[in-house]
């Protein structure tokens, strides 16, 4: 209901003609799935012909089919590509629905009926205030998501008010004279509805229910004023074993003899029961039964659809106590404005940097690789509309991420392209032979980094969830444009003679012929170093290496912009006067953006949720007392009463985590990072061998774990985003690794020669790709970083360190344990390698 609610809201505000005809063309499953069944046979056909000039064709079509249908599902972009609350301003709540306790006191658990229940009483009021727009979502079992993008920080506190307001079940007798119709020919009921009259001890609702015709109607009921019983009293109410249209409920104790008193005088269908939620009558069921009701009884007659499960789930009342409130953010306008300036910056900045650097390197062939990453783009933003995906903080973080993705599947056909060019072979067939030869380096690295983005969807929650899209998103793009759109547009340069001569490429980085593996045991040694004391950093730190979202507290941030300054040491002076009051220490930090200016933020770190709130409350007040332009007001149209409303010229955002959901995201973004490892090294074993798999492994395990230390001591903070960066680092690591691994697995299987000399050709010879495609990205991260803000910084120093130490383990720890583990016992990685392809070459003829 809420969502054919939602649709229809959306379809009504639209102001544009086109956009009210997408979302009905994207709302039609029968023209989504028609759409996807062209798409894919495009596709079989593009990979399953021979023909040259046919998969040109077919490429083509695919190209301005894909490009086309992704353009017309983001118009107009405004109302197509939905903003985070992180980008637009607002407040998101975690909230945890606390168990009922059954009759022997033990917690009963929360089943997805109750869930579902919770989830229409919030949204029935959250309805009610003003008309914002709000996005719910169940997570588990007993967990409960709520987004209101656009929301002030001064409503944020009323809406959080009425999340965790305690659900009222009432059972009420029904006045007998509720029918009785008086001179005027209205229902006693209506008329103490509209005030004409009076009852003592009876008070007029209205029952939404449906006539003998099924027609939905509206009738008032007159109820008693005393509550008969409430929610406590209920142990149990489910759907009945035994009959289709009614449900079986049991009470307590006191319960049993409320409802006995109540139902004595109404056996024999003398009287009626009303059943309140949130003072709306569910139901008013006749007491047919001869005897009182007692412990056990049944209501039947529900012969509407779905109304025998919504009463029982009314009945449980999973909101008789309190939602707890796990986690709370809160963004103001301000600095979600201040976000987006810096993503746009972070990410101009960066596209025109590779932009200029594919240019100057690849010349002709740059200009094709540059068209792949504005077909990557338009491929990305399309999705994300058709998905009706939320553009969020870490998305922004994964869009950007994406460019240096996509530059890399290019430089490595283009990398092999020069060694084709340089063999002597004619520009059609060194461009068929290139991506032929790096098709296998860039499904296999591509699909290790799908691994970990699958692994953070399926694992992570919220925003870390929201980067898993956007990264997933990204890679598919990424492979589409790097091996189809590429491919396609040279296959119409040279058929059409654009391309007549050999392409010419900037050679920054020469051949070389270093006996890398010959470095295997100093580098091993630095290694073992680095880890130790990254491992140490844990140690000496200990809690302060984790943030907020894993330990629990809040963090309150001013974006104090570029025209306002104040002092560190002004609101430390006030912080410090506090710490008599404060349960725990608070300390503030502030720091500057090129971009947007300054950004102040206040941590407070306590086990007590309650005294976590009156710690923040107090500082934020005290601090707006004390600093005057913190202090000053602006007026402002208060959507939900219509009215001028005062609020702060610097609202605050705020983000506040509970220690017990802070350890429920330790615990999965372990769990994930676990997963993700074992993912990997199952795959690579799969595809080449156990021994490049263990090099694989302990190669990303040294880039984790020494990225993590070096950020911790560097004094940062780990946060959930880091789950992430970590994740992310995996994949860029086994990216470099498989590179690698493809070109010794190649030697290894067509030429002669020791072991260890084919392993260093190798590394020398993907040497120049590597540190190509590490540069792009890591320049691109490092724009991210400068004006990326505080959020993104944190995210893209760690990714920074990570593509550093990845690079560095590509070349001198990955091989080194790949060469040690297969020369053990006098163990040969050639024949392993041919072993291993034959055996694979034996499944593709079986299938």
């Amino acid at each position: 209901m809420f969502l054919a609610a939602a649709q229809a809201a959306a379809a009504a505000s639209s102001s544009s003609g086109i956009a009210q005809f997408v979302d009905s063309f994207f709302s039609n499953p029968l023209t989504i799935f028609t759409v996807g069944i062209a798409l894919l046979i495009l596709f079989w056909w593009y990979f399953a012909t021979e023909f040259e000039r046919t998969k040109r064709n077919v490429g083509t079509f695919l190209l301005f089919g894909i490009c086309g249908l992704c353009i017309f599902s983001v118009i107009p972009p405004s109302e197509r590509l939905k903003q985070g609350i992180d980008i637009a301003g607002g407040s998101s709540f975690t909230l945890k629905i606390q168990p009922k306790v059954d009759e022997l006191g033990n917690a009963m658990p929360i089943t997805v009926e109750q869930a579902e229940q919770a989830k229409k009483v919030i949204q029935n009021r959250l309805d009610s205030f003003g008309g914002k727009e709000s996005f719910i979502a169940i997570q588990g079992n007993d967990t409960i998501l709520v987004q209101m993008p656009g929301v002030k920080s001064e409503e944020s506190k009323a809406i959080r008010t009425i999340l965790e307001k305690v659900a009222k079940l009432e059972l009420r007798e029904v006045s007998k004279r509720t029918n009785e119709v008086g001179p005027d020919g209205k229902t006693l009921a209506q008329r103490v509805k509209d005030g004409t009259e009076i009852v003592p001890g009876y008070q007029a609702y209205t029952y939404k229910h449906k006539n003998d015709d099924g027609v939905e109607i509206e009738t008032p009921i007159l109820l008693n004023k005393r509550v008969a019983l409430g929610g406590s009293d209920i142990v149990r109410a489910n759907p009945s074993a035994s009959r289709q249209d009614a449900v079986d409920i049991t009470l307590n104790g006191p319960g049993t003899d409320k409802m006995i008193a109540l139902s004595t005088p109404m056996t024999n269908r003398r009287g009626s029961i009303a059943i309140v939620l949130d003072g709306v009558v569910k139901s008013a069921p006749v007491v047919n039964s001869d005897q009182p009701l007692g412990k056990d009884f049944i209501v039947e007659g529900l012969n509407e659809p779905g109304e025998v499960q919504g009463l029982a789930n009314a009945l449980m009342n999973p909101l008789e106590n309190a939602l707890k409130v796990a986690e709370e953010r809160s963004v103001s306008p301000t600095l979600g404005e201040a976000i987006v300036k810096q993503g746009i910056w972070a990410g101009v900045i960066g596209l025109a940097i590779t932009a200029v650097f594919v240019l100057m390197y690849y010349r002709l062939a740059g200009v094709i690789a540059l068209v792949g990453l504005a077909v990557n783009g338009i491929i990305l933003f399309g999705v994300m509309a058709i998905l009706g995906s939320t553009f969020s903080l870490p998305g922004i973080a994964g869009m950007i991420l994406t460019i240096g993705m996509a530059v890399d599947a290019n430089v490595l056909i283009y990398e092999r392209l020069r060694e084709e060019m340089d063999a002597g072979k004619s520009l059609k067939n060194a461009i068929e032979v290139a991506y032929d030869k790096a098709f296998t380096a860039i499904f296999d690295s591509n699909l290790t980094s799908l691994i970990t983005a699958a692994i953070l969807f399926i694992m992570a929650s919220g925003a870390v969830k929201g980067f898993a899209v956007t990264l997933t998103i990204g890679i598919i793009a990424s492979m589409f444009a790097a091996i189809l759109v590429t491919r396609v547009l040279f296959r119409w340069g040279v058929d059409l003679n654009l391309l007549r001569n050999k392409l010419t490429f900037f050679n920054l980085i020469k051949a070389t012929n270093y006996d890398f593996l010959g470095k295997a045991k100093i580098c091993a040694i630095a290694s073992v170093a680095l880890v130790v004391l990254s491992l140490a950093a844990f140690g000496i730190r200990q809690e302060k290496a984790f943030g907020v979202d894993f330990t629990g507290g809040t963090l309150v941030q001013f974006e104090l912009g570029k025209d306002v300054d104040i002092p560190l040491a002004d609101v430390t002076k006030v912080i410090d006067g506090l710490k008599g009051q404060l349960a725990s220490a608070a300390y503030a930090q502030k720091e500057s953006n090129p971009a947007t200016g300054s950004l102040l933020t206040i941590r407070c770190a306590t086990d007590n949720p309650k005294a976590n709130i009156r710690d923040t409350s107090l500082i934020i007040s005290e601090l707006r007392k004390a600093i005057p332009i913190l202090g000053e007001h602006t007026k402002v149209m208060n959507e939900a009463t219509k009215t001028e409303m005062e609020v702060y010229k610097i609202p605050e955002s705020k983000e506040e985590v509970s220690a017990l959901i802070g350890g429920a995201y330790l615990y999965e973004s372990l769990i994930a990072l676990v997963l993700g490892l074992v993912g990997i090294l199952i795959y690579v074993t799969v595809r080449f061998e156990f021994s490049f798999a263990l090099g694989g492994f302990i190669a990303i395990l040294h880039d984790v774990i020494i990225s993590l230390g070096i950020v911790v001591l560097l004094g940062g903070e780990l946060s959930l985003i880091h789950v992430g960066a970590i994740l992310t680092i995996a994949g860029y690591s086994i990216n470099d690794t498989i590179v690698v691994f493809d070109r010794v697995r190649e030697s290894l299987f067509y030429r002669s020669g020791s072991v260890k000399d084919l392993m260093n050709e190798a590394i020398n010879a993907t040497l120049s790709r590597t540190l190509l495609t590490s540069a792009t990205t890591i320049i691109t991260v490092a724009i991210l970083s400068l004006f990326g803000g505080s959020n993104l910084r944190d995210f893209s120093i760690i990714i920074l360190i990570g593509l550093v130490v990845g690079t560095y383990s590509s070349i001198f720890v990955a091989s080194p344990v790949v060469l040690w583990w297969s020369s053990r016992k006098g163990g040969n990685l050639r024949d392993d390698v041919v072993t291993s392809s034959i055996e694979q070459e034996i499944l593709a003829l079986d299938k």
